[in-house]
């Protein structure tokens, strides 16, 4: 069996999965990092899906224990408690939430029971996250701002952090891909959770294009250093002529700005932005698939 499918089948096994949405019961806090990077994980003591900055913003859903239940950038996570300030309120993104209760529930002008109610939020109902105070989600509904209790609101999360999904299809992938572009894909994945470093361009740390330079290097195989280069030196294709190994190339305006390695079923493997680490994301919707520009074939 190749690297990257026992990484695979490993990571699942030891259920690499964030949950997609959960319901806030209980107390709600704002969490401030206090860290120079926290690990953001599947479950407590689980696979490091992503990590975040000192100083970052965060939802402390539960916190009975050393681990604690978070959200940020509208997805769910576990953290270490220990790095973690807990503060009365914040302003702060958190994506989209639903509002789950048998029928309607009140929409408040402050958070408490005995403030007036804005409206009335029917169950189901998308509203904007926006912070959290006095225990209760701050949000966005109806073009009003106010807060409803965290026991009628979950964190939405999204598909592009859902690791277990992506790596269960780029197990169906990788068996029936042979020769070098396996041993990409096999390769590559020796990388997960291997820290954005800007301009960085070994295991240490990585930026985009560092690391599908340094992948492909090792495939004996020479590419451009930086992401626009890597483009324009390679034979650029469509979404629907990728193969994995491919490169792909987002930005706008038709300007490159990140790169990645295909890996196939829609997904893609690279090293994101600051604060990040390497791990595969999806085309299929969401930003990258807004910003996909091209693909480059090298191969």
């Amino acid at each position: 069996m190749s690297l990257s499918k026992r990484w695979i089948q490993s990571a699942i096994t030891g259920a690499v999965t964030t949950a997609l949405s959960i319901t806030a019961s209980g107390a709600l806090y704002v969490g401030q990092v206090d860290a120079s990077s926290l690990n953001l994980r599947s479950a407590p003591d689980g696979a490091v899906i992503d990590s975040v900055t000192r100083g970052t913003k965060l939802a402390v859903i539960e916190n009975n224990s050393e681990w604690f239940k978070v959200a940020v950038d509208g997805q769910t996570y576990y953290a270490s408690g220990a790095y973690i300030d807990l503060i009365p309120e914040c302003d702060f993104n958190l994506g989209t939430g639903t509002v789950k209760c048998s029928t309607t529930v009140n929409f408040r002008s402050e958070p408490n029971t005995s403030s007036s109610i804005l409206s009335s939020l029917k169950n189901g109902q998308k509203v904007s996250v926006i912070g959290v105070s006095g225990g209760w989600y701050k949000a966005t509904a109806n073009g009003k701002t106010g807060y409803i209790c965290p026991d009628y609101l979950t964190i939405d999360g999204g598909s592009t952090s859902n690791q277990s999904a992506v790596v269960g299809a780029i197990v169906d992938t990788t068996s029936s891909i042979d020769g070098i572009r396996e041993d990409i894909l096999d390769f590559a994945a020796q990388f997960l959770g291997t820290p954005y470093v800007y301009g960085g361009s070994t295991p240490s740390g990585f930026d985009c294009s560092g690391f599908t330079s340094y992948v492909y290097k090792n495939m004996g195989i020479s590419i451009a250093r930086t992401s626009s280069d890597q483009r324009s030196t390679t034979t650029n294709i469509s979404m629907d002529e990728l193969l994995p190994g491919d490169l792909v190339f987002f930005g706008s305006n038709d300007v490159v700005s990140h790169v990645g390695i295909y890996v196939g079923d829609g997904n893609f493997i690279h090293s994101p932005h600051t604060g990040s680490v390497v791990k595969y994301d999806t085309l299929a919707s969401g930003n990258y698939n807004r910003r996909f520009i091209c693909g480059g074939r090298v191969l």
